[in-house]
């Protein structure tokens, strides 16, 4: 079932690009500019018997779509960026499930250098295996297994820092973050968890579930609302 805060927040997604396309747009010129590809296009079946015609019009719908492209990349590219941000933010509550409980998962940590690494969870999460490591990705993994729905830290023992990352299991849908990470520049793509600050470890991500189906149906709802509600923006 899809959850009703998706569909509002797709939905004011897509007024939110309506509202910026409306306003950062030559309406006018857009407007030409569309009647003009559709000329051309008509072009095709009116001197469908000329190929030196059907060549010029090639040539011209190719300029005036570039055109109507230029019209449109100032919105563009001022939705693009708060937009990929979102994306990244609902991908973290609806495009990941939490552990399922009696299932084993992976706890994966990307290493800066050598050191000795422990793992713990908390009582409802078994850690199943020593750590295994990667010597050519620098990677140390374990596997684990919820026993019952919980929501906790795993802890990440190094040259006695530790390290705490979330960790959820069962059937409730809450915010998920995949991974904590070290990098600044990650950490403002994904700000669900607070930088790691102990040197030497890179990230440190659980393998959660991964569901697809919600960014389709943010794409139709942020759509449909961008068509239907862009005339009151």
């Amino acid at each position: 079932m899809m959850p009703l805060s998706l569909v509002l927040i797709s939905g004011a997604c897509g007024f939110a690009i309506a509202w910026i396309f409306r306003r950062t747009t030559d309406r006018a010129a857009v407007q030409a500019a569309r009647k003009r590809v559709y000329a051309h296009l008509l072009e095709f079946r009116l001197f469908a018997d000329d190929p030196r015609l059907i060549f010029r019009a090639q040539l011209a719908l190719i300029a005036e779509n570039a055109r109507l492209f230029r019209l449109l990349l100032p919105p563009l590219l001022i939705s693009a960026v708060p937009l990929a941000w979102i994306v990244l933010q609902l991908a973290a509550v609806y495009g990941t499930r939490p552990l399922p409980v009696g299932q084993a998962a992976v706890v994966t940590a990307q290493m800066e250098r050598d050191s000795p690494v422990s793992l713990d969870g908390p009582p409802a999460i078994t850690v199943e295996t020593p750590p295994v490591r990667d010597p050519t990705d620098q990677q140390i993994s374990w596997r684990i297994r919820p026993t019952q729905a919980v929501r906790g830290m795993l802890r990440l023992t190094l040259s006695g820092n530790t390290i705490e990352k979330n960790v959820s299991a069962g059937d409730r849908t809450v915010f998920l973050t995949r991974r904590r990470v070290h990098s600044l520049f990650q950490f403002l793509l994904h700000p669900e968890e607070s930088r790691i600050q102990t040197p030497g470890v890179a990230w440190v991500e659980v393998d959660y579930p991964k569901s697809e189906s919600w960014i389709f149906w943010f794409l139709a709802i942020s759509t449909a609302s961008a068509l239907t509600l862009g005339r009151y923006a």
